[in-house]
């Protein structure tokens, strides 16, 4: 009857409301736009090459091959060995924002925003 259409108007209504909540929040970034060389303020270079390799080295060109992924706004970085240049085996950065010439990212479960600029 009556009762059960308006329950089940309810819930369409909830459903679509927590849907459009779901999609706030978190920013779309453009992978394409992350693919090049960008230098970090944490005094490494990060290479993002197409389909998810790349390398990140230092200053005096040691450096270990990744490859990446970008979901949304997480960027995740899988480093090949780890140990070398004292990287973890693998971070995760939340992208904050996300330019031609500028990115700024911090890690899960740290508020500390790293500054990527080329």
């Amino acid at each position: 009857g009556l009762m059960k259409k308006g329950i089940i108007r309810l819930s369409l209504v909830l459903a679509t409301v927590l849907v459009l909540f779901a999609g706030c929040g978190k920013d779309e970034f453009d992978e394409d736009m992350l693919v090049g060389t960008w230098k970090c303020s944490d005094g490494f270079s990060y290479r993002f090459e197409e389909y998810g390799s790349g390398r990140c080295f230092d200053s005096d060109d040691k450096g270990m091959d990744f490859t990446w992924e970008l979901y949304s706004d997480e960027l995740t970085i899988e480093y090949k060995k780890s140990g070398t240049l004292g990287k973890p085996g693998r971070e995760v950065f939340i992208l904050e924002k996300l330019t031609s010439s500028r990115m700024e990212a911090h890690l899960v479960g740290d508020d500390y925003t790293y500054t990527f600029t080329r």
